[in-house]
């Protein structure tokens, strides 16, 4: 009779297995198409992370539920795809670092935003869903007052808009990743630091230090 714990464990391990594979083939299949992103794509390693409810970065792995991970795969790679490259973004463009003062709930939505926008207007088969009518309104208002829709922009449109809160979860869930209840919020809980150099890690090289994760 095999013992109910160890076989709870061998479906776990074979469940993050799993899930290591997704990853790594949706890295492979974003350099087959991305190769001036090589370094930054490849910065990033995977740890499975029961506590997280999605998937989120610190800079230098990507926590992820394995649960979550298997369900956006079984949607389409696709989905996969733009959730890896949205968090590399993040820490390409050091999310995490420039919060600043800022409310975090507020900072996060415009950080996912800015995201978003970006791989909305890359016409990339591996990483391509036509954004919603909604997505494309908020795109245009966005855009009339904002030359280029990054978060520091955004982050400004979204606090004199003075939204309510209905409008506000609205927005979230239509931007936001893990449009979940819980999102690891620390410090922009999506994404990162610093540019990868030489292969190093994508968390700031100011000092190298683990600032929190940065939820999807």
């Amino acid at each position: 009779m095999i013992d109910p714990t160890r076989h709870r464990q061998l479906e776990e391990l074979n469940m993050v297995e799993l899930c290591t594979r997704i990853f790594r083939n949706a890295r492979n299949e974003l350099y087959l198409n991305m190769r001036y992103l090589d370094l930054s794509l490849s910065s990033l390693g995977f740890e499975a992370d029961p506590g997280c409810r999605g998937v989120g970065t610190d800079g230098f792995v990507i926590y992820y539920h394995p649960d979550y991970v298997c369900d956006l795969y079984q949607r389409g790679r696709v989905h996969v795809n733009r959730a890896y490259l949205h968090m590399v973004l993040h820490c390409l463009f050091c999310h995490m670092d420039t919060r600043g003062k800022r409310e975090p709930e507020l900072w996060n939505l415009a950080c996912d935003i800015a995201v978003e926008s970006m791989l909305d207007d890359m016409y990339v088969k591996c990483i391509r869903v036509a954004p919603t009518p909604f997505r494309r309104d908020w795109y245009g208002r966005l855009h009339a007052k904002l030359t280029v829709l990054n978060a520091e922009g955004v982050y400004r449109v979204l606090k004199e808009e003075q939204l309510e809160p209905r409008r506000l979860e609205r927005l979230a869930a239509e931007f936001l990743v893990d449009p979940r209840p819980h999102r690891i919020i620390q410090a922009h809980t999506l994404r990162i630091g610093g540019v990868a150099v030489s292969g190093a890690p994508l968390a700031s090289r100011r000092g190298g230090k683990r600032r929190g994760r940065q939820p999807l």
